[in-house]
């Protein structure tokens, strides 16, 4: 049988045995909002298709200034209603792209100019508006206030979302840039705030980290001051920087980092203080170049501060430069830890994977009881929902009577040769599973068979073990280990960790 049946199968029995336990979810959704820019629609697609499920606001660039302050609209119908049809909302960014001119004309009547979004955001069926407005000053942040106040009282009735992007800043300031943004003010007339927590080092600076873990702190730490937290989304990085003789800190993508890296034989090395990778090398000709980013490590650990600091979700710029990793946790990360039983658990990351896939549920919505067994029956019942066996009519086992819940499946496997009974008249539905058992169990419902030699070579389990054949088969394809390198310990129940360890090994 081959790889991708095997498992197809598999994750089916697994998200069937689980399903005998049902217990839902229950939290608050955080934002996962993410920019988009700079690609075409069909790239934007295929971004999107690639996040898992994890995305539930996406902002394209559909509002922009020309030079004089007009609004100019390229809203993108077959974006929006893809978005849509995934259940993202979309919430465009409204940008003057860093041209200060234009914005400030803009802003010397934001009723009009608020008038002309709220039009082109009704007329287009979009779901609210995202005003990132950069490279103003101190004096425009009453404008700016004003521009949210009208954009909030027209949208908020039509149940459609005002959010700003603002500077992260770890002190009160009255120049640059970041001294636009008013955060108490702007809390008030927003929906959320997202925090552009990078560029700790940018373009005309030195090399070192976009947005290290102890500065994202220290501007969170400030900014949860000013505004009330659950007002602020944490904007995260996905891009990198490249500086070459310690100048011109150009933006790179992590696919670009890594090809140069393996490219230059260069090792990624890891920043302690900062929490971030980072790489150096020197060419051929002499020059040196620096690399900070962020992977999916570092990314964990800032997209974690969300439920640290009790902040209303996460935003990335920008969708399409990230390691694409991410996308296995990243809800996990986000909505904060699910299983309070997992933490540090060997098996912790598996059962998040598969968690995150709906294969698996908890005992209850905060334990998944990673160490508990699985009984015969619920493992057998569930193989019977894949095959759908015909019914039997044999029942050999005094310990199956009639009314029991899983008779049919547990004869259905019986006799079809799937299963045998611990004894010729009993089956024994209530023990739990044994890992000798669940290899039997695999290898026979999905006919897995090896081709070559099998390699006896765990302790307790000899060549004449009556379990070794399918043991070593499940071995030899890498689909199943042993508690140690040395021994399987086949006697041994199997654990809902162990089961989600396994599956994971196998579909990821």
């Amino acid at each position: 049988m081959c790889r991708n049946l095997i498992k197809k199968c598999i994750t089916l029995l697994l998200l069937l045995t689980f399903a005998t336990i049902p217990i839902p979810i229950s939290s608050a959704e955080k934002i996962s909002f993410m920019y988009l820019y700079g690609e075409q629609t069909q790239t934007y697609i295929e971004l999107i298709n690639k996040t898992n499920g994890a995305v539930n606001v996406a902002s394209p660039n559909f509002f922009e200034l020309d030079n004089n302050g007009n609004l100019v609209v390229k809203v993108d119908k077959t974006l929006t209603d893809f978005l849509h049809k995934k259940s993202i909302k979309v919430v465009p960014f409204f940008s003057n792209h860093w041209n200060q001119k234009s914005a400030q004309l803009a802003l010397q009547n934001p009723q009009k100019l608020a008038d002309d979004l709220v039009t082109a955001i009704n007329n287009h069926n979009l779901d609210g508006i995202n005003i990132d407005l950069e490279n103003l000053t101190y004096h425009d942040r009453t404008a700016l206030v004003e521009l949210a106040g009208f954009l909030k009282n027209k949208l908020a009735p039509l149940g459609k979302t005002v959010s700003i992007a603002v500077g992260a800043v770890d002190k009160p300031t009255t120049s640059g840039w970041k001294a636009a943004y008013d955060l108490k003010a702007l809390s008030r007339v927003v929906d959320y705030m997202i925090i552009m927590a990078y560029d700790q080092h940018w373009e005309t600076s030195g090399p070192g980290p976009v947005a290290g873990l102890d500065w994202v702190k220290k501007q969170l730490d400030y900014m949860v001051t000013q505004a009330p937290r659950e007002k602020f989304v944490l904007g995260i990085p996905f891009y990198g920087r490249v500086w070459t003789n310690g100048q011109n800190g150009t933006g790179i993508l992590y696919n670009n980092i890594i090809k140069a890296a393996q490219d230059n034989n260069a090792a990624i090395q890891w920043h302690q203080q900062y929490q971030s990778p980072f790489v150096k090398y020197t060419k051929a000709d002499g020059s040196v170049k620096e690399i900070w980013f962020e992977n999916a490590q570092s990314l964990e650990k800032k997209i974690r501060l969300v439920n640290t600091y009790g902040l209303k979700g996460v935003a990335a710029w920008r969708l399409g430069q990230e390691d694409t990793s991410i996308w296995v946790n990243f809800s996990t990360w986000l909505n904060g830890h699910i299983f309070k039983d997992i933490a540090g658990h060997w098996a912790e990351n598996d059962i998040l994977y598969l968690h995150q896939q709906n294969i698996v549920k908890g005992r209850d919505a905060s334990h998944f009881a990673p160490d508990a067994g699985v009984t015969r029956a619920e493992a057998v019942s569930l193989l019977s929902r894949i095959f759908q066996w015909e019914t039997a009519n044999t029942n050999p086992f005094t310990d199956i009577p009639d009314d029991y819940w899983a008779k049919e499946p547990i004869l259905q496997a019986y006799n079809h040769t799937i299963i045998r009974g611990i004894s010729a008249d009993k089956f024994g539905p209530e023990q739990k599973l044994t890992r000798a058992q669940l290899a039997v169990i695999l290898q026979r419902a999905f006919a897995i068979e090896f081709e070559g030699q099998l390699k006896y070579d765990f302790q307790d389990v000899p060549a004449n073990h009556w379990a070794a054949y399918e043991i070593y088969t499940l071995k030899s394809k890498g689909l199943i280990s042993g508690r140690t390198s040395e021994k399987y310990v086949p006697d041994s129940p199997v654990t809902r960790a162990e089961l989600a360890a396994m599956v994971a090994r196998i579909i990821k």
